[in-house]
C-alpha cells in the first residue's frame, strides 16, 4: 500500500466529496499534500442547501449532489429559518422568538426578547459572535398604509427600536433578504424597485430612507416576476439581483446601475455563479469551470439539485436528467438557505446575546 501522502489528487477529491462540515478540516490536517489538495479542491468551502426533511425529521444538507442527514437538532423543532449569514442561522419560533444556531458546530445564541411587530423580513449582516452584530426587521407597505416599518434590536440591548417611514410611492416588500451596501440597507419590492435606509440615520428624519422607482425597465419585467433574489459579494461593490418570470420560468440576472438606480441585464457572469434563496443568497467565483454562470436554486427533481444556465438558458440537474426551459415539476424548496460551512469555532466567542433581560 502507498504512504497515505502519495494518494493522487482525485482520489483525494473523491474523498473530500464524502466528508462535511468539521471531517473536511480535519482532513487538511493529516499531512501537507492532504492540506494542499483541500485547498484547492472544489469541495473546500462551497455553499451547502440546508433545509427540513419534515417527512423524515431530519434537517438535511446538500452539496454537488451529496445529502448528509442530521438527526440530532432537537432546537430546531419547529423552528424556521428566517436568515443565514457567516455559517449561522438565524431561526424563529411561531415568528415571535428569535435565536441563533450554528449548524456545524451545534451551538446557540438565544435571544430573549420577543419580536415586537410582524415584520416580513428579518435579517442580519455581521456574525452574532461579533459586538456589531444587529437584527433588523423589515415590513413593507400594505393596503391602505403608507408607511415601512424597520426595526432594529442590537446586540447587547434588551428591547426593539421601531421606526416609521412615510412611502407615499408604495413599496410591497419582496420575499428577498436585503443588502448591506456602504453604510446603507437596500431592500428590494415586488416590482424590482429598490429601497435605502441610511444605517447611521434612521429615525432620526423622513430623509434616511429613500425609495427609488422605474428601476426595472422595461415595464413588462415588473408586473410578470414570481421571484426575486438580492445578491452582493461582501468584498465587492457590485449588487446583483435575479428575477424569475411567472409564466415562463425564465431566470434574468441584472446589475445595478448606480447611482441612477437602474437595472442592466447580465448574459453573463463569466467565471462567477449563484446561489439563490429567500433567506440567503450568494455569489462567488467557481471553482471548475463548468461551474460557472449558472444560477443554483433551492429546487430538486427527485434526489437530484437543479441550477439554470445562462449559456443554455435552461434548467438543468446535476446528474443531466433535467433539460428544460422550466421550472414545472421541480420540488422548491422554499423554507431551504443556503449556508458556507464554518468547521473552526473560536471557544472564546461570546454566545450571549445580552447579559440582562429587561
Amino acid at each position: 500500500m502507498k504512504n497515505w501522502a502519495d494518494l493522487s489528487e482525485e482520489l483525494l477529491n473523491l474523498i473530500l466529496s464524502n466528508l462535511f462540515g468539521k471531517d473536511r478540516h480535519s482532513f487538511g490536517l493529516v499531512c501537507k499534500s492532504w492540506s494542499a489538495a483541500a485547498e484547492v479542491s472544489p469541495y473546500r468551502h462551497g455553499p451547502c442547501l440546508m433545509f427540513d426533511g419534515k417527512k423524515t425529521g431530519k434537517w438535511k444538507f446538500f452539496q454537488y449532489n451529496r445529502i448528509f442527514s442530521m438527526i440530532d437538532f432537537p432546537q430546531l423543532d419547529d423552528a424556521e429559518i428566517v436568515c443565514s449569514k457567516h455559517g449561522w442561522l438565524l431561526m424563529s419560533h411561531d415568528y415571535s422568538i428569535l435565536f441563533f444556531f450554528d449548524p456545524f458546530n451545534n451551538r446557540s445564541i438565544n435571544i430573549h426578547h420577543r419580536i415586537d411587530f410582524p415584520y416580513e423580513i428579518i435579517c442580519f449582516f455581521n456574525s452574532p459572535t461579533s459586538s456589531d452584530c444587529t437584527i433588523i426587521g423589515i415590513s413593507g407597505t400594505r393596503g391602505y398604509s403608507p408607511y415601512v416599518y424597520i426595526g432594529v434590536l442590537r446586540k447587547g440591548e434588551d428591547k426593539w427600536n421601531r421606526y416609521e417611514y412615510n412611502c407615499n410611492t408604495g413599496f410591497v416588500l419582496a420575499v428577498s433578504t436585503p443588502i448591506l451596501h456602504r453604510g446603507w440597507l437596500y431592500c428590494l419590492d415586488v416590482k424590482g424597485n429598490v429601497g435605502t435606509l441610511n444605517i447611521n440615520k434612521h429615525g432620526h428624519d423622513q430623509s434616511s430612507w429613500i425609495v427609488y422607482t422605474k428601476c426595472l425597465l422595461p415595464a413588462r419585467f415588473r408586473n410578470k416576476t414570481r421571484q426575486h433574489f438580492f445578491i452582493k459579494h461582501h468584498e465587492e461593490e457590485t449588487i446583483f439581483a435575479v428575477f424569475v418570470a411567472h409564466d415562463e420560468r425564465k431566470a434574468n440576472v441584472f446589475r445595478l446601475l448606480e447611482p441612477d438606480m437602474k437595472w442592466e441585464l447580465v448574459e453573463d457572469l463569466g467565471d462567477k455563479r449563484l446561489f439563490v434563496s429567500r433567506t440567503s443568497s450568494l455569489i462567488e467565483t467557481a471553482p471548475l469551470k463548468s461551474m460557472a454562470n449558472k444560477i443554483y436554486f433551492p429546487m430538486l427533481k427527485d434526489d437530484d439539485g437543479v441550477y439554470y444556465s445562462l449559456d443554455t438558458r435552461k434548467y438543468h440537474s446535476y446528474e443531466g436528467g433535467l433539460s428544460s426551459k422550466k421550472s414545472y415539476g421541480l420540488k422548491e424548496l422554499n423554507f431551504a438557505t443556503w449556508v458556507i460551512p464554518s468547521p473552526i469555532p473560536d471557544f472564546h466567542e461570546e454566545l450571549t446575546w445580552c447579559s440582562e433581560v429587561g
